[in-house]
């Protein structure tokens, strides 16, 4: 609860837009003060310039760059696929009144498709709160869709250390260690090394990267757009999350010989 109460007042005051808009709420409280001017600029200036698509995009790329997809040798010698749950869609009339959100489906496709090419089993991890559907039980449901013959579920998973956690216990009882995981690619700096930890070796498996469709500063890269705003989001997440779990593993003391 303590962990919950943490993140959630993170995310309000760290990622945007919240972040930059309650900078700004404070300046203009204290609007009469030089200290209020500054965070009321400073708010709003931020605010603007990660709505923009040169900014999101450059904020993405570094955590995109060290991954590609894996050749035939990588894909030869992997075990099996495991898939991460990215989230709900809710008011899914049209199918079961929820569903995976955009972001689980690519990574669900691609899981798919690495299906098809090697055969190998998929596991896809996605827990839930207690009052609704584990995640992986509509992660399975788009798998089938998607042609997938052999899913394994894994419901229990609230994060992405438990996705690793879980993951591991479920494959190393069958004796299997070498993995091909699928996540976006902006994940898998903090997604590979949780499952690291816990015991598998994982080969990364990226997938929807987010690529400028125009590299160039033309007049458009300055106007503001709501998706620009969502991979700042994205990427400003990930580093937080990064920086969370470096700080929790490294608070947690080394193994010492009996």
């Amino acid at each position: 609860m303590e962990f919950l109460s943490l993140r959630l007042l993170a995310d309000w005051l760290l990622l945007p837009p919240s972040g930059p808009l309650l900078l700004a709420l404070v300046g203009l409280i204290l609007l009469r003060t030089w200290t209020g001017k500054a965070l009321l600029v400073a708010g709003l200036l931020l605010t603007y310039a990660l709505s923009l698509p040169p900014v999101s995009h450059a904020l993405i790329a570094p955590l995109q760059a060290p991954y590609t997809p894996p050749d035939a040798t990588a894909l030869e010698s992997a075990e099996a696929i495991v898939v991460l749950g990215a989230g709900y869609r809710s008011g899914a009339v049209e199918f079961s009144g929820e569903t995976v959100n955009d972001l689980a489906l690519v990574r669900l496709r691609y899981a798919a498709a690495l299906h098809r090419r090697t055969g190998l089993p998929v596991v896809a991890t996605g827990g839930g709160p207690e009052d609704r559907e584990p995640e992986a039980r509509w992660m399975v449901e788009a798998l089938e869709e998607f042609g997938v013959t052999t899913i394994w579920e894994e419901p229990q998973a609230r994060d992405t250390e438990g996705n690793a956690r879980h993951s591991a216990a479920l494959l190393q009882e069958r004796g299997i260690q070498r993995v091909l995981l699928v996540t976006h690619a902006h994940h898998l700096p903090r997604a590979s090394a949780a499952f690291e930890r816990a015991g598998l070796e994982a080969i990364p498996a990226p997938t929807g990267a987010f690529v400028a469709h125009d590299p160039g500063l033309s007049l458009g890269a300055f106007k503001p757009q709501a998706n620009a705003m969502r991979i700042s989001w994205l990427a400003m997440h990930e580093y937080l999350g990064i920086l969370w779990y470096r700080w929790q593993h490294g608070r947690q003391s080394p193994p010492t010989d009996a």
